[in-house]
């Protein structure tokens, strides 16, 4: 049983790998590859490929930025996916607990709730960029004027706007998460395409075999999307108090 548990648990990582290879858009294993996909997508002006021209030189600051804008793209082509399986392949009201709530009111909760994360998404990775551009921020200058408690009033200042980041996507990760887990359960237990009503009970039984076969792994899908998401709130809390511990109080 273990054996073929984690066979299946190796498919869903290489699906999740060709998942990602599809959906991320900055490519590449060098850091020049990577400057040179990140102009192609972004559509940098000179100015921009000047400044990370110059950032290159900060290490793995152009790298990990990459990887969270990809993170982040992911995100928002799970979502969109997710709400078009919400739209067209899970009807709610059909389970009895929510029988009594009008079918379309659950099916907007649901979609808007999926373009919800799409849009924070979107509006996140646009955020990555900007930081990229920008650049690192530097330790603030310590002052003779600012000897014991005002030197350490500015570094930890500092310190903290750093671990900003990390904490904004540990909430970002979390919430991810929740709404994939929401999804699968609907995609599980709701799984009905939005038209089969209008159908014969002996075609909607023939509708609903392939329909089945589509649910059952965007089902799983997603909870495997959970289960990273997850692991991401636990990295980033690591790395969070790893930049907390240079806090000199």
């Amino acid at each position: 049983m273990t054996g073929n548990f984690q066979k299946i648990w190796n498919y869903l990582k290489e699906a999740n790998s060709y998942w990602k290879n599809k959906t991320q858009p900055i490519k590449g294993k060098s850091v020049d590859d990577k400057l040179v996909s990140l102009q192609n997508y972004f559509k940098l002006d000179s100015e921009d490929q000047a400044a990370l021209q110059e950032h290159q030189k900060e290490k793995n600051f152009i790298a990990d930025k990459v990887d969270e804008i990809n993170d982040y793209a992911s995100h928002r082509a799970a979502f969109i996916t997710n709400s078009v399986a919400q739209l067209l392949l899970v009807n709610l009201s059909s389970l009895s607990l929510l029988s009594i709530v009008p079918a379309s009111w659950l099916k907007t909760l649901f979609i808007s709730a999926n373009i919800f994360f799409v849009l924070l998404a979107w509006w996140r990775l646009r955020a990555k960029k900007r930081k990229l551009i920008h650049g690192p921020s530097e330790e603030p200058e310590w002052s003779l004027w600012g000897i014991f408690r005002g030197n350490r009033r500015k570094h930890n200042k500092h310190i903290k706007e750093q671990a900003q980041p990390y904490k904004v996507r540990m909430r970002d990760e979390r919430l991810f998460s929740i709404m994939y887990l929401v999804n699968a359960v609907a995609l599980l237990l709701a799984g009905q395409f939005v038209l089969t009503d209008s159908l014969p009970s002996f075609l909607q039984f023939i509708v609903n075999i392939p329909l089945f076969i589509l649910t059952i792994p965007l089902a799983i899908a997603n909870g495997y999307w959970a289960f990273s998401a997850n692991n991401e709130v636990v990295k980033a809390a690591v790395e969070r108090g790893t930049k907390l511990d240079e806090l000199k109080l």
